[in-house]
């Protein structure tokens, strides 16, 4: 007989069971390790009912306890992360006094359980597919309700890490206010946000700021702005912001970030400028400012610029002047380390937020206040584990030395623990 000893629980295993159960995965593995799963789950069932007697146990023996007693049981399930739905017996008291620390009254999932589903949720996966899937993956079928309930163990952290404190270094600023659009009552409304996206100096993404406010509003920049620096962001360090032309932005941000320069995003300026071409030459218009925004020196951008302009600016004079006036801004990431550039010409990292919070919120038919913020945060911190694997500066495949996994799970930690 050969015995395993695990803290509380002892197994002892037959060498001829042994050799039986061999046999027994040699004919079919599948089947055999559910059924081991089933002897797992049986001890453990066992194991946490005879440490519920103990506590009633205790309990009953306390001074104010004398004169209770035992009154039965309350048999029910219980979901266990890695163990899967095992049957407890709650002990009963005649009074009715005894709650239990090991399970409290009501809790039918282990809590680690609720954690991994905030995660599968921060991870994409809808309510309703946890709710599908649940049995297959954690070994007990849950409700939407109860998948939904379970979010609730995260959600005070996820609001929280929004407003973290920023220990970091940041040396670029993408700036934008963006639109997510909700549905609330049968209508599609705008739920207008400013987004701050930081670049570190390990020149990994991190999203700084998610606020409501209008983009078009010098004023509610300003207070995003001194938000940014309350919570620890050292304006010196920002040697540039990536903006749009928004009215006022650029004059708020010089006024926090005096040391930095600030440079305009090519896709909106380019969208701005095309709108402004002639059908008949939108397809040229595009090809030519494609040479400037993809040149290999400034100087050779300014010498496309140029030719884009001797070539259009008699028949797209408003489209060239649109480019021209912005050009130094788009021009001023040449300044900075050319495996920085394509990082630095836009202010795509904010327009993949506005993409993902839409996915998350297409198949809803209404949200509350509180739901969008939840949301909002479970979002950015979704994106913050994508970010924080790879440097925008690394090559495209990941190696050791661009993949930061303790980075992930330091984010992980915060919200779990």
């Amino acid at each position: 007989m050969a015995t395993l000893s695990m803290g509380i629980i002892k197994v002892e295993i037959k060498i001829p069971e042994l050799a039986r159960a061999l046999e027994e995965f040699r004919a079919n593995r599948v089947k055999s390790l559910e059924t081991l799963s089933t002897e797992v789950r049986n001890v453990f069932s066992e194991s946490l009912n005879r440490l519920l007697n103990a506590e009633m146990t205790v309990f009953l023996g306390r001074a104010d306890q004398l004169e209770n007693k035992r009154n039965g049981f309350q048999d029910r399930e219980y979901a266990v992360k890695g163990i899967g739905c095992v049957r407890i017996r709650m002990p009963v008291d005649r009074r009715r006094a005894f709650k239990s620390e090991i399970i409290p009254k009501n809790e039918q999932i282990d809590p680690r359980l609720k954690q991994d589903l905030a995660v599968l949720h921060l991870a994409g996966i809808s309510t309703r597919t946890m709710s599908m899937i649940s049995k297959r993956i954690l070994g007990v079928e849950l409700s939407k309700a109860t998948v939904s309930s379970s979010l609730g163990s995260v959600e005070g952290k996820a609001l929280e890490w929004l407003e973290r404190p920023l220990t970091e270094d940041y040396w670029a600023l993408f700036v934008d206010g963006t639109n997510f659009r909700m549905q609330r009552r049968g209508s599609t409304e705008k739920e207008p946000t400013l987004v701050v996206i930081g670049l570190s100096k390990n020149n990994t993404m991190s999203i700084l700021a998610l606020q409501p406010g209008y983009k078009d509003n010098a004023d509610s920049w300003r207070e995003v702005f001194k938000d940014l620096q309350r919570r620890g962001l050292q304006s010196e360090k920002v040697r540039i912001g990536l903006m749009d032309g928004l009215p006022g932005l650029e004059t708020a941000f010089k006024e926090t970030f005096q040391s930095a320069v600030t440079g305009r995003c090519w896709v909106h300026s380019l969208r701005n400028a095309m709108a402004k071409t002639p059908e008949r030459l939108r397809e040229p218009f595009k090809q030519l400012a494609h040479r400037v925004m993809y040149a290999s020196s400034e100087n050779a951008a300014r010498e496309a610029f140029r030719a884009l302009k001797v070539q259009m600016n008699n028949d797209a004079s408003r489209a060239v002047h649109c480019l021209e006036k912005d050009l130094d801004s788009l021009l001023v990431h040449y300044r900075f380390d050319r495996t920085l550039w394509r990082a630095l010409r836009t202010t795509n990292p904010i327009e993949r937020v506005n993409k993902e919070l839409k996915r998350r919120t297409k198949s809803m038919e209404t949200i509350g206040e509180k739901t969008l913020r939840v949301l909002v945060a479970f979002t950015a911190m979704r994106l913050e584990y994508q970010w924080q694997r790879l440097a925008v500066d690394s090559p495209r495949i990941l190696n050791l030395k661009t993949v930061r996994p303790n980075a992930i799970e330091s984010t992980l930690e915060l919200i779990t623990n």
